[in-house]
């Protein structure tokens, strides 16, 4: 599947979202409610756990309108606390409500047993998104931007200018409910395929980076919408390259581009450029100095006692000395293991063979090895064989094939029964051994060669 094929829709997904989020968060920051936009997409997202619990499944239309009917409800909330010579700041009763919601929806999520279902909420299924899913967003949104075209002047005045607006006679609770109910239609349909982090940085970044350059609405817009884009393409190439979750790669991606304009703007409205690029530079140095403080920190603490639980150390004790347990029983078990090979076949086998035998890995590479030798010195595979026949520990099918083996080895059985362990083949493997000796002898003057 080529990048276009799987990247399309959601390219074309979030263009959409830069498009209606920029515009957006301009009015939130221009309200100072920045994570107003966080609370209702927490809140829309606690809509689709709940209704989770009743049985609608979080990607159908059900759940979409249980989770606008939950946005509808913390819009009514943050009209309703606004007030004009407010004592405690509406961002105080935003957090609280983003609070909230997420304590609720853990703890639905918890009787639900929804572990994904929550990862989904916060970072989304960006690369599942369809054309149909585009397609819906397109024309909601539309429908939402031409309700903020038509009442432009209203929606502008309240946020740039609440006390203006009063005195105009306006009723200001009235257009933030319209404003809230709209945005909440916004945040319910983008978190079901961004999550609730992706859009809150879809209406802020593009945002705080227009404000910073320009003061006037349609440059804002271009500013935002541009970013927004450039950060898109960039975001989700670096998750196809490098592999990684494309809602979080275009964070990655927002953050760095964000911090990298934010240089540039201080740079080109300072009147001492000179001045600027010193601070810069001594910033970076000093940034990257505190990354390399921060790794080698990290990388000593990881390596001292301190960084490990108490609990740790004595479960990493008690495996340490199970493994010293098993590892002497092994061995001895094994050196058991060579006498009663040594006391069956010693007098005609060298030890070094034995040994040999021991150290590899088990009765294939074994009887692979008694193979190897057989095409070469019928004498020497015979003489291996014997140690592989003598220990007690072959298996019964490994057993049937070495006897297989022997047949070719020695032209003949030697009595050795294959359903017996090598206790029971005692005599068999004394007439071998007593073969493998003769053949050692050779003619008259030969000598035993191990």
């Amino acid at each position: 599947m080529s990048i276009f094929e799987l990247m399309g829709a959601p390219f074309a997904e979030c263009l959409v979202l830069v498009a209606i989020h920029t515009y957006l968060g301009l009015h939130v920051l221009k309200r100072r409610v920045i994570f107003v936009d966080l609370a209702l997409a927490q809140i829309a997202a606690l809509g689709t756990t709940v209704g989770f619990l009743f049985g609608i499944m979080p990607e159908t239309p059900g759940a979409l309108l249980f989770s606008m009917l939950f946005t509808f409800v913390g819009a009514a909330v943050f009209c309703v606390t606004r007030f004009r010579n407010e004592k405690v700041p509406q961002e105080a009763v935003i957090g609280l409500a983003y609070a909230v919601s997420c304590a609720v929806a853990v703890m639905v999520v918890e009787k639900t047993r929804g572990a994904e279902h929550l990862k989904d909420i916060l970072t989304g299924n960006l690369l599942w998104v369809r054309w149909s899913d585009v397609a819906l967003a397109a024309a909601t949104y539309t429908g939402v931007g031409l309700v903020h075209w038509r009442f432009r002047r209203q929606f502008l005045m309240i946020s740039e200018d609440p006390e203006g607006a009063y005195r105009a006679g306006y009723s200001v609770r009235a257009w933030d409910f319209l404003f809230y109910v709209t945005f909440g239609i916004v945040i319910a349909l983008s978190t079901r395929v961004a999550g609730v982090l992706l859009v809150f940085v879809f209406l802020v970044a593009p945002a705080i980076l227009a404000l910073a350059v320009t003061d006037r609405l349609p440059r804002q817009l271009v500013v935002g919408w541009g970013m927004g884009t450039a950060v898109t393409v960039g975001g989700l190439y670096a998750s196809w390259v490098l592999d990684l979750p494309s809602g979080p790669a275009v964070i990655a991606f927002y953050a760095v581009v964000l911090s990298l304009a934010g240089i540039a703007v201080f740079v080109w409205r300072t009147a001492d450029r000179r001045r600027a690029v010193r601070l810069v530079l001594v910033g970076t140095a000093t940034a990257a100095g505190t990354v390399l403080v921060v790794w080698g920190a990290g990388k000593w603490l990881g390596s001292t006692d301190i960084s490990v639980s108490r609990d740790a150390r004595e479960l990493a004790a008690g495996v340490d000395a199970d493994r010293a347990v098993a590892a002497s029983r092994q061995s001895e078990e094994q050196e058991q293991g060579r006498r009663a090979i040594e006391s069956r076949v010693g007098q005609c086998v060298g030890p070094n063979k034995i040994d040999r035998y021991l150290g590899m890995a088990g009765p294939e590479e074994r009887l692979t090895h008694v193979r190897a030798v057989l095409a070469t010195s019928k004498r020497k595979a015979l003489e291996f064989l014997l140690v592989v026949l003598a220990d007690d520990e072959l298996p019964l099918l490994y057993r049937e094939e070495a006897s297989a083996v022997l047949q070719q080895a020695g032209g003949e059985t030697f009595g050795y029964d294959s359903q017996l362990d090598a206790s029971g083949n005692s005599q068999a493997i004394a007439r071998i051994c007593d073969r493998v000796r003769a053949m050692k002898k050779g003619p008259p003057g030969g000598h035993i060669d191990d």
